[in-house]
């Protein structure tokens, strides 16, 4: 574990240990000098995130409801009793009152004897459903496949969609979800006469997700959210777009007893991109832009009752700031934080660090008088400090403290030094009487400051402290290292 000392602000150094408790306790005046920072042997891991982005996969889509003519609209009507007739191979369905029943995952033969005649089936449905139907036919017919629902108050046949897409022997896929009710369709010779079969599939457990069989119907996702689906069909994909304004660490997945895949199948954005982080967590980073994802049987398996579940998690929220590309993970603690290459910006969990700190205070009586004026200025000239080129930040569990600059629970909180060239932490406090030994007035260019991951300020300053490292009085600091090394990443340029 890679650590930042104040090596001789304190004469009496204390070990720090990963596991060990820390407490921090006066000094003496003549122990107070230049900060100087120091590393010790304990080199932290880098870890680049893969430049090469996890690719976007082929994934074929069918064109639903091509609709390259429109149907004339002839009027249709049934029997009042609207229940479709049972089919029986004696009985031509070329009238809707003799349409042959369509049931759920049934392959279907019939042929197109004269030109432009019709073959009509229908369906019931009580819940609302997504109905899925495949029709092919022979190169010597061109058929249309058009859809109607039933009104049962006239018994009047209205064509609500369909497919309709032009050339003989062009496939005609229809997908549709529609509500409770009794429907009939057709398949409709255009031009030429022939063979055809058709499948029909009938599903309702994803029905409020349906028809997201194409990247341009995906249904929309939300980071930390799941989804239910099922693949109904041995052609059915359902596709999902997942939508992020700033870059996150982040999982997703799949479960299926059907072994369905989870494939990106699409992107789009300046910056959009995924990349694999390189710890063998599963975890990626993924930029702001747009994303599709395709579920899919691989081997053709399909089921109305197996479902499948998608998961995306948020692991870290980043900085909305391209610039921060180097990323410090502690999983254990919750805590990422973020730079760039010159430790000029930093942000932890998504949060700017803010250390200004100001504090004064003036008192006296009988026996003397203090007056404290201590400050740390966050100019432009302070950086994160990096230690050959590496940033070296740690984690620690904070306790507690009698001054923090602001009050928090115990919690895990980022440990941080920064420096300047310059001074910009300034320690100005006169003391007289019985407080002369108080007495302090310096500048410097480090300071080692705890900072809150939940908010990015500062919880309290660790070295060097006036309160704890030097005055006299009851004050101290507390806090433990519990945690295992902070793992680094890099993205971008």
């Amino acid at each position: 574990m890679k650590r930042k000392i104040l090596s001789t602000i304190v004469a009496l150094a204390v070990a720090f240990t990963c596991l060990g408790d820390m407490s921090v306790n006066a000094a003496t005046p003549e122990a107070i000098s230049e900060p100087v920072i120091s590393g010790d042997n304990g080199q932290m891991e880098f870890l680049e995130i893969s430049e090469e982005e996890v690719a976007v996969e082929e994934v074929p889509e069918t064109r639903l409801n091509a609709t390259d003519r429109e149907y004339a609209d002839e009027q249709f009507t049934v029997s009042e009793e609207g229940v479709p007739y049972s089919q029986r191979d004696t009985v031509p369905n070329t009238d809707p009152n003799y349409a042959y029943l369509a049931q759920n995952d049934v392959v279907y033969q019939g042929a197109i004897e004269t030109e432009k005649e019709f073959r009509w089936y229908a369906f019931e449905i009580k819940e609302k459903s997504k109905i899925t139907i495949l029709l092919q036919m022979v190169e010597t017919l061109d058929a249309d496949l058009i859809m109607f629902s039933l009104d049962t108050e006239t018994s009047t046949l209205n064509a609500i969609n369909g497919s309709a897409a032009g050339g003989a022997g062009v496939t005609e896929y229809y997908a549709n979800v529609l509500e409770p009710g009794i429907y009939y369709f057709t398949v409709t010779g255009y031009e030429g006469t022939g063979q055809f079969a058709f499948a029909f599939f009938q599903s309702s457990l994803d029905a409020n997700y349906e028809v997201n069989d194409t990247s341009a119907t995906a249904t929309s996702v939300a980071l930390d959210s799941s989804y239910m689906g099922i693949i109904d069909s041995p052609f059915d994909v359902d596709y999902y777009k997942l939508s992020v304004e700033r870059a996150y660490i982040m999982n997703y997945s799949i479960t299926s007893t059907n072994g369905y895949s989870m494939l990106l199948a699409g992107k789009s954005g300046d910056n959009a991109g995924i990349f694999k982080v390189a710890d063998g967590s599963g975890n990626m980073l993924i930029m702001p832009g747009t994303y599709y994802f395709a579920v899919l049987s691989q081997d053709d398996k399909y089921s109305v009752t197996s479902t499948y579940n998608i998961n995306f998690r948020t692991v870290y929220t980043l900085a909305a700031d391209s610039s921060a590309n180097l990323i410090g993970i502690c999983s254990e603690a919750g805590i990422v934080f973020q730079t760039n290459s010159a430790g000029s910006v930093y942000y932890v969990n998504g949060n700017p660090i803010n250390i200004n700190y100001s504090y004064s205070n003036s008192s006296s009586n009988s026996g003397g008088s203090q007056s404290y004026n201590i400050s740390i200025t966050d100019r432009s000239d302070v950086y994160v400090y990096l230690l050959d080129d590496v940033p070296a930040p740690s984690v620690i569990y904070y306790r507690n403290s009698t001054r923090p600059a602001m009050n928090v629970g115990s919690k895990a909180a980022l440990e941080l030094t920064f420096y300047s060239q310059n001074e910009f932490y300034n320690v100005h406090c006169r003391c007289t009487g019985a407080y002369a030994e108080n007495n302090l007035w310096k500048e410097f260019k480090a300071v080692t400051v705890i900072i809150d991951p939940a908010t990015g300020r500062l919880i309290d300053i660790e070295q060097f402290n006036y309160f704890y490292d030097f005055a006299q009085g009851s004050n101290s600091l507390s806090f433990t290292r519990p945690y295992s090394d902070l793992k680094l990443y890099k993205y971008g340029n």
